[in-house]
């Protein structure tokens, strides 16, 4: 393909190169969530006691919404491209507290009757905190099917540097940026990636690039024309090579002119454990009646399509090396190690398939009904015991047995630094689809960016994927 042939292919796939149409549509998306959330803190006070407030009065906040849009824009909540999940719901909820207190301040001001109102309004951000970030991540995904979604962008790479950037882009177009051309420091490549055309380094293909204005560069290990990057493109996006090494959350520090880089690690923190237990234990309690119905049910299912308890406790490993007894539902035959140990003898494909993830694709220990517990991750649910007791989290890396450790290698003893999750960036991340490398990736991510935004994020996330059933066998 030429300069000018690509010239043509661009104006084809890509309608715009601007970020402004989808943080317009992000925008229009929160402005409706707002105005439900707003709803749902009136209906709430309206069935307390309905003399109070006029549910259908809510309609009539909607003025506010110009405001809190600008709030939202002061916050750098648009275009909304890859901002940090727990960065996103830290900004929501900050913006939504102080907007909804400052609106029932402003409206009890006028009128002291209209307590109810101010009520409403507060009932309201804890609605906003989740269905704000929720909303984004529904829209994003039913968005990012469509060509006029998000912006193109130019990939730099050394190499074949930048193939699994370029691969997650094209499996998830929901995160808003496209790749339109690759552009290698390789005079020997092939003339195309995955569809998208590749060119060596030249002046008339970075003429052509410039002329066609776009506005984002995503570096993948490229070392040439640096300076000439940053100074014609809006945005500069770097990819480090070693991601255990670079994925944790850095603030600059000033030396008198010389800048250095600090992390966190607040799980070490008796302030930050102590907010994460209050998180469990509360989350254990808001659930328990709803799964102690739901234990009653499958209680029944397993017993009437398979012999066996109701409950299977796995042996695995817990913080600081300690063996706990990780809890299910029975999903499985009852004598599913020995059917295991047939199965690895003389079935060399499915024993390669569990030397690889230590786990089948389609496992024929697994009972029908348990089939369908799996699916939905209903067999987990028995792991609020573990957390209860505290051997468990609601969010942390994934629990992991004594053979898996040595996949871990050197990050084993801080992977176990902290305790295991009943969800986690494992499980909101393909779960059953994802490789041990990139778990080890999630796993130490999550522990040295841990947040109380980022466990709001992940819970939201996984009552997301859940529903979707994805990775889930």
């Amino acid at each position: 393909m030429t300069e000018n042939e690509f010239e043509t292919y661009f104006h084809e796939h890509f309608k715009r190169t601007s970020s402004f149409f989808s943080g317009a549509i992000l925008m229009a998306v929160d402005a409706a969530i707002v105005l439900i959330c707003i709803g749902i803190g009136f209906f709430i006070v309206n069935l307390i006691n309905h003399s109070w407030i006029n549910f259908r009065s809510f309609v009539t906040y909607s003025a506010y919404l110009p405001v809190m849009l600008i709030v939202f824009y002061a916050a750098s909540l648009y275009p909304g491209i890859l901002i940090a999940p727990q960065e996103e719901i830290k900004r929501f909820s900050l913006c939504t507290f102080f907007s909804f207190i400052g609106i029932a301040i402003s409206i009890n001001v006028e009128s002291e009757d209209r307590w109810p109102i101010a009520c409403a309004l507060i009932i309201g951000w804890p609605f906003a905190t989740a269905l704000l970030p929720s909303g984004r991540e529904v829209a994003r995904y039913i968005f990012g099917k469509h060509e006029w979604w998000g912006v193109p962008a130019v990939i730099y790479t050394k190499g074949h540097n930048a193939d699994v950037i370029i691969d997650r882009m094209l499996r998830n177009p929901n995160f808003g940026y496209r790749p339109a051309v690759i552009i290698t420091d390789s005079a020997i490549h092939d003339m195309s990636y995955c569809g998208i055309p590749v060119f060596y380094t030249t002046k008339s293909i970075r003429d052509c690039l410039y002329k066609l204005n776009i506005k984002v560069a995503i570096v993948c290990g490229y070392d040439k024309n640096i300076e000439q990057i940053q100074t014609h493109y809006r945005y500069m996006i770097q990819i480090p090579k070693t991601q255990v090494l670079t994925n944790m959350s850095l603030h600059m520090r000033d030396f008198g002119g010389i800048l250095g880089f600090s992390s966190t690690n607040y799980l070490t923190k008796s302030g930050a454990l102590f907010a994460k237990r209050g998180i469990d234990l509360l989350l254990c309690l808001i659930a328990s009646p709803f799964v102690l119905l739901l234990t009653i049910v499958i209680a029944i299912g397993i017993k009437t399509t398979s012999p066996g308890p109701v409950f299977y406790g796995h042996k695995r490993i817990g913080k600081n090396h300690k063996e706990i007894k990780c809890w299910k539902f029975r999903s499985m035959n009852i004598n599913a190690d020995e059917e295991l140990k047939h199965i690895l003898e003389t079935d060399p494909v499915r024993a390669a398939e569990w030397e690889k993830d230590r786990k089948f694709t389609d496992d024929p220990r697994v009972t029908k009904f348990g089939k369908f517990l799996r699916k939905t991750s209903l067999d987990e649910l028995p792991q609020l015991i573990n957390i209860f007791l505290g051997q468990m989290s609601f969010v942390g890396p994934r629990p992991v047995t004594e053979p898996e450790l040595f996949r871990y290698g050197k990050y084993a003893d801080y992977v176990l630094s902290v305790k295991p999750g009943l969800s986690g960036m494992w499980q909101i991340s393909g779960r059953s689809d994802t490789g041990y490398e990139e778990r080890i990736t999630l796993d130490t991510y999550y522990i040295q960016n841990w947040s109380i935004w980022l466990d709001l994020w992940i819970i939201i996330k996984t009552v997301w994927v859940v529903l979707r059933g994805s990775g889930a066998y």
